[in-house]
């Protein structure tokens, strides 16, 4: 299974590493309001060492990682903690538009994966997506960002959907891949994470594309 890197391990890491982060600022100017000033030194030994403990295993896991282009109709699983969405390119078509950029559409399968279920989910239940981010990049790297709106709906487990992706890019833009991944901002920070600092990215290579 090819998925973005995050599990639940790795979300209750970094809400572990938040909150105690928190907690050790916190005791670290109570300390030194109140003149303690042992317990100050103890809790911004803790915490320094603690966040340089957290950012060692964030890059040495981006730096281990590799991209990766995905073939279409071969699947990636976006993480919702609790359970997987799939999402794979079924179909691509373009148009030469009058203003002499090319129009791609982008047809992409939704799948709520029900194999990937956490044991205390119901089985039943419907789920509404976190925020996503798509874009077509380029061989030069130039990125052309899409609408997401079509990825918004909610599904329950095992079923699917086709939405079509829009995109405008210029006609000289080669190599067209497309990106599709998780954009809640945290995920940044998130060890093992596709969106985390240097992390390889996975994208989707486009039918008929070389």
């Amino acid at each position: 299974m090819i998925t973005d890197g995050l599990n639940p391990f790795t979300v209750l890491l970094f809400l572990g590493s938040v909150l105690g982060a928190v907690a050790l600022t916190g005791t670290y100017v109570f300390a030194r309001i109140t003149k303690r000033e042992r317990i100050a030194w103890i809790s911004l030994r803790v915490l320094l060492g603690g966040l340089g403990a957290y950012a060692v295993l964030l890059i040495s896991f981006s730096a281990s990682s590799h991209g990766r282009v995905l073939a279409p109709g071969e699947e990636k699983h976006i993480c919702e903690v609790d359970c997987h969405l799939a999402y794979s390119v079924a179909a691509a078509r373009s148009e030469t538009l009058q203003s002499g950029q090319v129009r791609h559409v982008v047809t992409v399968k939704v799948r709520f994966d029900e194999q990937t279920i956490a044991p205390w989910r119901p089985k039943d239940a419907a789920l509404s997506p976190n925020s996503r981010y798509v874009a077509l990049v380029d061989s030069k790297g130039n990125r052309y960002p899409g609408s997401t709106d079509g990825l918004r709906r909610r599904l329950i487990p095992g079923e699917s959907y086709t939405t079509d992706l829009v995109f405008d890019v210029p006609a000289s833009a080669g190599q067209l891949r497309l990106i599709l991944r998780n954009a809640d901002p945290e995920s940044v920070l998130m060890i093992g994470h596709e969106n985390s600092f240097w992390h390889g990215r996975i994208s989707f290579q486009l039918p008929g594309s070389v």
